[in-house]
């Protein structure tokens, strides 16, 4: 009997569209594997794209998180709904169930399950809520060292729902007759040498570029090759639309324009986004359809947005971001001044279109801009390549350095990625900071360690224990303050601030066991880590004085 997996994925079209190629390492891992795939009533028409699922489930997650909020039915009510829809799957009998969205409706869906094989968030037995598997727990700690961060979400997806393995790209499956609706759609309004889809607008403003920039790239596009433009997105852009509009005429714009927004469904806008030679967007879902359908893409990265995240995966695309020193910012920030998006310049932008549409050679760009062709690594995983700009040099060392030890330590398997061929640009300040921080975490092991014994004895002392676990906390807080800082330390730290705050067991001894494993893992982590960052500077030391001998 073929192996079956069950995948919940419920909040955004993006998520579903980055999920694919965990389809097709799944069938790597087991040929044959039939999935399932759990979605919001919402998601549906986007759910019907992706090949390779047996069967798609339907939920009105939206409607349960709304009524919840305002208190519309009982909460109770509303998750005994849930348990009763849910209730046939359960006689399936899954292999692994893998939950792609980390919130606690998911979380408690997994564990109505009793899956020996969950990845993602669920539940533990007292009901709260825990992460399992390394490379899902990675994705909820990288938005704190999102700076160093390397793996795209989609590859997190599919390393995490499976594990290593080939590379396999974004590939959505487009009805004949999408097809054919959307060459006619695109005649009927004109007949360019190419189309360019352009995305004025984004779910969240942070992330959008200008209205008006976008409408000066079109006109000078347009004044130097004879295209049209397939304007999309939602009802609510319209009006950054018709701005990127009017600039675009002001502007001299001479092309066609084919004004789609809020006019198609999902399929008939991937329709047409396969037939168009390039796609100029802000990061959206949309962005990932064209990734699906193999249209090259140049995303235009600001705002809070990371391209190494969530950017266009794979060969093929490319993206624009702003050289400055706040970006990308925060999550939790709001940018009184959304400066970054006035460092990309629309010309340089439009000349870079026209390179990837075979008419200019590659472009210079001005010093406040980076930008990066995509690609795949050694380890066969989705990648950026820097083509103009500069990148800061110790958070490129240890971003590529991180990618390495994280990659190695999941799959334990070593990394095809060449090595850093130099030692770390700051490592005298690691040395002091570990010669800090070692004495420090020895303590700490030492009282975790007590906390476990006085835990196992009877009756428990509990006034001792008290005492204790106020003691470990307080020296706890002080060694992440020295550690938390240190891009050397500092994501072996987050990890370890995770896992004590994601215990299983469910007796209060097993907690200070698994609390104290936590203390003594960082403690090894951090020995490693310093010792093979000490080799680096060793092994450089030794190269230098041998090229000086033989000089």
């Amino acid at each position: 009997m073929p192996k079956q997996v069950l995948i919940i994925n419920i909040t955004r079209m993006g998520d579903l569209i980055q999920m694919i190629p965990l389809l097709s390492r799944l069938e790597e891992e087991w040929p044959g594997v039939a999935i399932d795939l759990i979605v919001d009533k919402e998601f549906a028409h986007v759910a019907s794209l992706i090949p390779g699922i047996r069967q798609v489930l339907m939920f009105d997650f939206q409607r349960l998180m709304d009524e919840s909020r305002v208190r519309a039915r009982d909460v109770v009510a509303l998750y005994q709904d849930l348990a009763r829809w849910v209730r046939p799957l359960l006689q399936v009998g899954y292999d692994r169930v893998v939950n792609l969205t980390f919130n606690r409706r998911s979380a408690f869906l997994v564990k109505c399950f009793g899956c020996s094989d969950e990845r993602g968030m669920t539940t533990a037995q007292d009901g709260s809520f825990i992460v399992k598997n390394p490379w899902m727990k990675y994705f909820v700690d990288f938005h704190v060292y999102r700076q160093l961060n390397r793996f795209n979400i989609v590859d997190l997806f599919a390393l995490g729902g499976s594990g290593p393995g080939s590379f396999h790209p974004i590939r959505l499956q487009v009805p004949s007759q999408m097809q054919e609706w959307a060459r006619t759609y695109l005649k009927q309004a004109g007949k360019p040498d190419e189309w360019i889809g352009i995305q004025v607008g984004a779910s969240d403003l942070m992330k959008a570029w200008r209205p008006e920039y976008f409408g000066q790239v079109m006109a000078w596009i347009s004044q130097q090759r004879q295209v049209g433009f397939v304007l999309i997105g939602t009802k609510k852009e319209e009006a950054d639309v018709q701005e990127a509009i009017r600039c675009y005429r002001q502007a001299g714009g001479k092309g066609i324009l084919c004004e789609a927004v809020a006019q198609t469904t999902v399929p008939q806008l991937v329709a047409l986004l396969e037939q168009c030679q390039l796609m100029v967007t802000n990061d959206t879902g949309p962005m990932h359809l064209a990734v699906g359908v193999n249209t090259p893409v140049l995303n235009v990265s600001v705002g809070h947005v990371d391209f190494w995240e969530t950017g266009p995966f794979g060969p093929g695309h490319w993206v624009v971001q702003p050289d400055i020193i706040c970006g990308p910012c925060g999550f939790d920030k709001v940018c009184p001044h959304h400066a970054c998006k006035d460092h990309l310049v629309p010309q340089e932008v439009a000349e870079l279109c026209l390179h990837l549409l075979g008419a200019h050679p590659f472009p210079a760009f001005s010093s406040k801009v980076r930008v990066y062709e995509g690609g795949i690594n050694e380890d066969q995983l989705g990648t950026f390549f820097i083509r103009a700009g500069s990148e800061d040099r110790r958070i490129g060392w240890y971003a590529n350095y991180w990618r390495q030890y994280w990659y190695e330590s999941f799959t334990h398997c070593p990394s095809l990625v060449p090595s850093p061929q130099t030692p770390p640009p700051d490592f005298p300040e690691c040395e002091q900071v570990w010669r800090l921080l070692a004495p420090q975490l020895d303590q700490l092991c030492i009282q975790a360690d007590t906390v476990v014994d006085l835990c196992r004895q009877r009756p428990i002392p509990v006034d001792r224990l008290k005492a204790q676990q106020h003691q470990l906390k307080d020296n706890t807080l002080t060694m992440q303050q020295m550690a938390r800082p240190s891009l050397a330390f500092g994501p072996l730290a987050m990890a370890f601030f995770r896992e004590t705050f994601s215990l299983e067991a469910g007796t209060l001894k097993g907690m200070a066991e698994e609390n104290a494993r936590a203390y003594h893992v960082f403690r090894s982590q951090g020995t490693e880590n310093y010792t093979r960052l000490d080799a680096m500077v060793s092994f450089d030391s030794r190269r230098a004085g041998y090229a000086s001998a033989i000089g």
